[in-house]
């Protein structure tokens, strides 16, 4: 009885060593890649939106910087705002001269 459990053992792990590794592959445009299973997950998990292929390596995208104009304190042209003790917070009239919030346009 051991010697028959012993070929069916056997048989049973050539199987299981027969039975190809499973492969993991990513798409950049029409170029199709494959890639261990760390480096899938990693994209995947982060999505494949924010990397690239370049020079056959996966890397990510750079971020691009966007400009956020921030409202700066200007001499104003005609009509301002005139501030008790330079607090821009405390306004105590809109007058001639005095002080307007504009964006800086650079």
């Amino acid at each position: 009885m051991s010697n028959g459990f012993k070929t069916a053992f056997d048989q049973w792990m050539e199987r299981r060593n027969a039975t190809p590794k499973k492969k993991y592959h990513l798409k950049f445009g029409t170029r199709q890649i494959e890639v261990a299973l760390e480096q899938y997950l990693e994209v995947t998990r982060h999505g494949i939106h924010h990397y690239e292929l370049k020079d056959n390596k996966i890397v990510l995208k750079p971020i691009k910087k966007t400009f956020q104009p921030k409202p700066v304190l200007a001499p104003a042209q005609l009509m301002g705002y005139h501030f008790h003790n330079g607090d821009p917070y405390w306004v105590t009239k809109h007058d001639k001269g005095g002080f307007e919030w504009v964006i800086d346009q650079e």
